[in-house]
Formats: structure tokens, C-alpha cells, sequence
């Protein structure tokens, strides 16, 4: 029992219980009576010795708190936990903006802002500290530990989670010609409120001296020795800017002839290797680099490298230090359905039939195809390639899912897609270098795929207008943001700035599904979701169409579709219809006259569906379109673990559908219906649960695949699977005859 505290100006005095009774009673304010605050005062006395400081005595209300695992004892600790920053950061009262920024900048972690003092008086007048109040506790530690500027070697911490929302927001704004401090008000508040997410590099380095923020990175390389050497110089650079890389290595094969065969060629491998040496050469916020390298179902190797994560591949030949992106097109897929072999090719060997398989119309390649298979040696069965592949995905967890004839088909781009990113969700046009030295020209014709990421909190919405507002300053961050930016090469400048990617997501969608009542497993539920995914597109484009007036649309949108009036639900797949019976709600004929009265928007791509793991811990939310696992969960990311519970998860512990009750069958029907209104692509996730004696089959994941083929998803991403008890392949490959595309 506590008898003696120690106040934070070193004196002590005797306990009282009324004192820390009124801490908690007022924590639990707003809470609508759903946490006892009493008897976590007793459980954390309890726990204290004798003799305890006033900081350890309300740190251990926290951890109480959050032991309850709970949404509302999250926000209690939240509450608690609010109180504790301003105490430890500031003391009794809050510096103003300008003084901290003034001490940032004098300390070397903060640049000099374009902004007057009467500026930073009204400035000062937007902040709202109170508003820490009303957030969870992993969201306020999520903002501490990894976004809030702090000097990592001496453990000096500046800014509480209000101040880094308005220092990012004045840097956005510090250029503005008019309505400087609306703007700045605009993104305070919808960062604030928890609407407009933004991605780990604006956090972490706006209004600082690092200007990078370009999320996801894609290269391909040709087949030769120096452009080869400049995707490895690529991966390098771009993991010391902090970007996640999608490579696709485009060589000859193992065994084929270099230098008309003086000597083999060494495969695929060995730049692999050497790739992965590049990314992993070089830490981001503490962790390593990642990469994806993608290949086909066709390349020669294909049964090599689908298992060079798997543990029983022998050491010396595993590469486990990149993720694996599988591709294959429809024709293969209807091999796979067939149950019929088919014969890979080497690039070397076929070049015209290894570009064609990234071509959204089949006939060229089928064509081609026709003609190698004549006098093809080599046949590989195509299911059990497949099933290879694919059970790779429960095995390792990192090998995942492209198809390489609808990124080229469901794209506003004219000019070929070889890969997706890291995370699966954005394919963009990428062109070889020749040589190291093309980097550092503007003249090159070789081109880094670069796409800078959002998302918009949709349970977070309030009106049609709001979703509106909110689109346009995710892609004005965006813009800013692009142009902001330090490039390590000039022609990724010239490339970035001509294109104008951006892949703004929906966050926070299960938690808006539960609010309304709605699953992804039924027909209301995918209703919901196509409206919703309408209204996303529907804005975001509309955004980008008001930004290309005001500031000119981008210079390389004559090579999209765009300017010809092309919108989403042009190339989007027929099936989807299928399963859902509510069609468009707004007036797509409008705005596709505005579109080519205005010779296209802003930006080549528009929307990308993003994982969110990080970003949406800062919002307080669930993360992007995926269902919950749990309505408690423990988050862990680098050192930083947080404790994390469904927003509102008491009062809708019965609405929200968790992913393990949600068929792979559903969730595809799910993810084709976000794809219908998606420029981009998804980080689409599967969820399987192997309890007990549960298994999946062969059937079963086949099936899946052919799903994913035929609603014409673009990529997927994880398979996640609860408490793996192995799978089950008894029903070999050849007698999965319901199989069906």
C-alpha cells in the first residue's frame, strides 16, 4: 500500500487516495460508464511499493488500463496518458508553436518555416491540445515514439502528438500564394481529426532537412551487364530514401549463352543476391530495407525460385532476404484450370513472347505462344505450379500474387507495367537504364516507377462535402509533397514530376463497415463497399480535375488514357457486376466531359489501397479495407509495441466481422469490387484459419486463384493464416476437377 509520493518537484508527501481517485474519475469521462475507474485505481495501488513517484504512480494507471484490453480503457489510458506527455515534455504550460519550432531549429532538428511572428500568433490559435484527450493510448504512443521529432541518441523529446500534426501542416502550406493559414488550418484539422492519413515519411520528415517522401519505388532492368548494375545501384539509393522497392530483373536464364557462349549465364540468383545486398546495405528508421522481386509462371527457373524463402530449400541456395511476387496471366490460369502442361520461356530466347505476356489484349501472346510451344522441350504442369506457388504464400508468408495482363488492362497508363511495389498495391510504367550514368540525366529514357501515398479515413467522414475536402488536400500533400522532394538521380526528378503518381487509399474501413452495421461476406455488405469505393474514386478524381485547373495538369498525362476521357469503370471486369445489385450513383458522364474538356487532371494515377499498418495506428483506426483480426490486438513494429483495440470494439464487439469468419471466396469478391473503382492497385490480404484439425486444400487455394483471375484483381498480398496446423494436399493437384475459371 502506497503511504508516501514523491511529487515531480522532488518533495514527498503522504498519499491521497482522493487525489488519485480524482485522476481517474476524470478519465473516465465521456466513456459512457463502460470502465470501472475504480477498481483500476485499486489495482494499481496495489501494485506500487510504499514509496512512489507521482509519474510512476499515473504510469502505472496507464498500464492498468490498457491490461483491460478494451477500447474504452484504451481511451482512459489515452486520457491519462495525454496528461503525462504535456507533464513530461512541457511541464504546466504548452510552448507556443513558435517557440518550439524555434527550439527544434536551434537544436538541428527542424528548418526554418516561411512564416512571419503575426503568422505564428493565428497559428497558435489553431492548435487544439485537448484534442490528445479524446485519443486512444496507441494512437498518442504511435505518434511519441515513431513520428514526433526527438534526437534519438540523447532520448530528447520535443512535440506532443497536436505539434507534430501543425508541423506538418505548415510545411505543406509555408508556399501557398493565398490563403496561407486556411490551408494550414485545413490539414491541421483533418490530421487532427483523424481524417487525412498520411504515410511514415511526411510524419517524420516535413519541415525537417530530409526531404523524402515517395513511398514505393519500381524499376526493371534490361539484359545486359551495366543496366543490370543500375538496378542494384537503384535499390541502393533508394532504400538509403527510405522507399520500399518492386523489382523486376529482366535476364536470360540459367545455363543460356553469354558472349555467343563463351560463358554460361549464372540465372537469376546471383542478382538477386546481389540486389538484396543493395536494399539490405542500408537501414530505414532503424529496420532494414525490403524488396519484391517479381517474376512469372513462364521463366525457366520458375520452380527455383518460388522456393527460395521455403526453409527446407538447403541454406546455400536460399535467398530469403527479399520478398517473392508470383505473375502469371489468363492463359495460364486456363492451363491451370485445364489441368494441362505448358512451356516456359526464356527472355533470351523469346523476347517478343515474354513482353507480349504484359499485355492486356491475350491474342498477340497467344500467337506467339502457339508457335514456341511446337518446338518447346521443356513442359511444366501448370496446376502443380500453381499450388507450388501458392502454398509458398502459408509456408514463408512473403510470396505473393501479380497478374500480368490486367495491371496492363485496368491502368490509365498507355505504356507497359512489368511489377507492383513492395507491397503489391501500385503497378507503374518502368523503363531499363542503359547505364549507371543515365540516372543522373535528365535526357534518359529509362524510368523508376515512384508513387507518393494517403489515405483517407472514411469512419471518420462526416458529409459528401467533408470526403470532398479531404480528397483534395490528400493530393495537394501529395503535390507538395512531390515537389518538395530531394531526388538521388535527376531523370527520377524529371520522371516524378512529369507523372505525378499518387495512390490515395481508404482507412479505417472495417471500423466504418461495423458502424453501419454491414459485412464483407453478404450482399448488403458488398453494396456498401461499391458505394463507398464509388464515392472514393468519384472525389478523388474530381480533386485531381480541380487541381489540374488551378495548377496545371501533369506534363506526361497525354501518355494515360485520361485526356481521352477515360475513368475506372471503363476497364474495370464485367463478373463483378455479379454480385452486386446497386449501380452508379453518381454522374460519371459529367465528369468524363469535364475530363477531356480540360485535356485530363493533375495526376497519372489516382487511387492505391495500401496496407496501413503504421499510419492507421496514428489515426486510431483500423487498418485500410481489411477486416480485424481481433478486437484486441498487440501491434508490435521495430522496438514500438502497442496495444491496440477496435475503435468503439465494446459497443460493437457483435458488428465487427473478424477476418478468420470471412471466406477467401468473399473477401475476392470484396477486394474486385474496390479494384472496379481503383486506377491502382490493392495490398489485398487473405485470411485462413488452421485450428485443431481445420486444413485448406488444394482445391481450395486453386480455386481461390481462379477467383482472383477471373474478377480480374490485379495482385495479392499476404495470406495470413491463425495457428497453422499444416495443409492439407491430399487431393492432388490432377483430380481438383471442380476447379473452374
Amino acid at each position: 500500500m502506497i503511504k508516501t509520493v514523491i511529487k515531480r518537484n522532488g518533495s514527498a508527501e503522504d498519499f491521497s487516495a482522493s487525489k488519485i481517485n480524482g485522476w481517474s474519475e476524470w478519465a473516465s469521462k465521456s466513456l459512457g460508464g463502460l470502465v470501472d475507474w475504480s477498481s483500476v485505481v485499486i489495482e494499481a495501488v496495489s501494485q506500487c511499493p510504499e514509496t512512489c513517484s507521482t509519474i510512476d504512480l499515473q504510469k502505472k494507471l496507464i498500464d492498468v488500463c490498457v491490461s483491460r484490453r478494451s477500447w474504452e480503457y484504451n481511451r482512459m489510458a489515452g486520457r491519462l496518458y495525454a496528461s503525462l506527455i504535456k507533464r513530461e515534455l512541457y511541464g504546466d504550460e504548452y510552448p507556443t508553436v513558435q517557440e518550439l519550432h524555434s527550439t527544434m531549429f536551434n537544436d538541428g532538428l527542424m528548418v526554418k518555416l516561411n512564416y512571419s511572428v503575426e503568422e505564428y500568433k493565428q497559428i497558435n490559435k489553431i492548435i487544439d491540445h485537448t484534442m490528445d484527450l479524446k485519443y486512444p493510448h496507441y494512437q498518442l504512443n504511435q505518434i511519441r515514439y515513431k513520428y514526433a521529432l526527438r534526437n534519438k541518441v540523447s532520448k530528447q523529446e520535443y512535440e506532443s502528438a497536436q505539434f507534430t500534426f501543425m508541423r506538418m501542416a505548415m510545411a505543406l502550406a509555408e508556399n501557398e500564394k493565398t490563403d496561407k493559414l486556411l490551408h494550414v488550418q485545413k490539414y491541421y484539422e483533418h490530421f487532427s481529426y483523424s481524417r487525412l492519413n498520411a504515410p511514415t515519411l511526411n510524419y517524420t520528415n516535413l519541415g525537417t532537412v530530409l526531404n523524402g517522401y515517395a513511398s514505393c519505388c519500381l524499376y526493371t532492368t534490361d539484359d545486359s551487364a551495366k543496366s543490370l548494375a543500375t538496378g542494384d545501384h537503384i535499390a541502393y539509393m533508394m532504400t538509403c530514401n527510405s522507399a520500399g522497392i518492386g523489382t523486376h530483373i529482366k535476364t536470360r536464364s540459367i545455363g543460356e549463352p553469354v558472349r555467343a557462349g563463351m560463358i554460361p549465364h549464372q540465372g537469376k540468383l546471383p542478382y538477386y543476391r546481389a540486389m538484396v545486398g543493395a536494399v539490405q546495405a542500408n537501414l530505414q528508421n532503424g529496420r532494414g530495407g525490403a524488396s519484391t522481386v517479381h517474376y512469372t509462371a513462364y521463366d525457366p527457373e520458375v520452380e527455383v525460385i518460388q522456393k527460395l524463402r521455403h526453409p527446407l530449400t538447403p541454406e546455400a541456395k536460399r535467398i530469403s532476404g527479399c520478398h517473392y511476387s508470383f505473375g502469371s496471366n489468363k492463359f495460364f490460369a486456363r492451363k491451370v484450370a485445364k489441368n494441362e502442361e505448358y512451356a516456359p520461356f526464356s527472355y533470351l530466347g523469346n523476347p517478343e513472347l515474354y513482353e507480349a505476356q504484359y499485355i492486356a489484349d491475350s491474342t498477340a501472346f497467344e500467337d506467339l505462344y502457339s508457335k514456341h510451344e511446337q518446338t518447346a522441350t521443356k513442359k511444366l504442369n501448370a496446376r502443380e505450379i500453381v499450388v507450388s506457388a501458392l502454398t509458398q504464400a502459408y509456408d514463408t508468408g512473403v510470396q505473393y500474387l501479380h497478374f500480368t495482363d490486367t495491371i496492363n488492362k485496368h491502368t490509365p497508363f498507355k505504356e507497359k507495367i512489368y511489377s507492383s511495389n513492395l507491397c503489391q498495391e501500385v503497378m507503374l510504367p518502368t523503363k531499363p537504364f542503359k547505364d549507371v550514368q543515365d540516372l543522373y540525366s535528365d535526357e534518359s529514357e529509362g524510368e523508376i516507377g515512384l508513387c507518393s501515398l494517403a489515405g483517407i479515413v472514411v469512419s471518420n467522414i462526416e458529409s459528401d462535402e467533408q470526403y470532398a475536402e479531404v480528397a483534395y488536400y490528400a493530393l495537394k500533400m501529395i503535390d507538395t509533397c512531390i515537389h518538395k522532394s530531394d531526388y538521388p538521380f535527376k531523370s527520377l526528378e524529371k520522371t516524378a514530376k512529369a507523372r505525378m503518381s499518387a495512390g490515395v487509399g481508404i482507412i479505417g474501413l472495417a471500423h466504418l463497415m461495423a458502424k453501419k452495421g454491414k459485412q464483407y461476406s453478404d450482399i448488403e455488405g458488398l453494396n456498401f463497399i461499391h458505394e463507398l469505393s464509388e464515392t472514393h474514386a468519384w472525389h478523388l478524381i474530381n480533386a485531381s480535375l480541380k487541381l489540374g485547373k488551378e495548377l496545371g495538369n501533369a506534363p506526361w498525362i497525354s501518355k494515360t488514357k485520361w485526356p481521352d476521357g477515360w475513368l475506372p469503370i471503363d476497364t474495370a471486369n464485367k463478373n463483378i457486376d455479379r454480385f452486386t445489385t446497386v449501380g452508379y450513383k453518381r454522374d460519371w458522364g459529367q465528369l468524363r466531359s469535364e475530363i477531356i474538356a480540360n485535356k485530363g487532371i493533375r495526376n497519372s494515377v489516382l487511387i492505391a489501397h495500401m496496407p496501413s499498418e503504421s499510419s492507421s495506428i496514428s489515426m486510431g483506426t483500423t487498418n485500410g479495407v481489411y477486416p480485424i483480426r481481433e478486437l484486441n490486438l498487440m501491434k508490435t513494429n521495430d522496438t514500438l509495441t502497442n496495444h491496440w483495440s477496435a475503435p468503439d470494439g465494446t459497443k460493437l464487439a457483435a458488428k465487427y466481422q473478424q477476418a478468420w469468419d470471412i471466406s477467401s471466396s468473399d473477401l475476392i469478391k470484396c477486394y474486385a469490387v474496390i479494384q472496379k473503382f481503383t486506377d491502382n492497385g490493392i495490398s489485398a490480404d487473405l485470411y485462413v484459419r488452421l485450428e485443431g484439425s481445420q486444413k485448406v486444400s488444394s482445391t481450395q487455394i486453386i480455386q481461390d486463384y481462379l477467383d482472383m483471375v477471373k474478377f480480374e484483381m490485379k495482385s495479392r498480398y499476404y495470406v495470413n493464416s491463425k495457428t497453422s496446423s499444416g495443409l492439407n494436399l491430399g487431393d492432388e493437384p490432377e483430380l481438383c476437377e471442380s476447379c473452374t475459371l
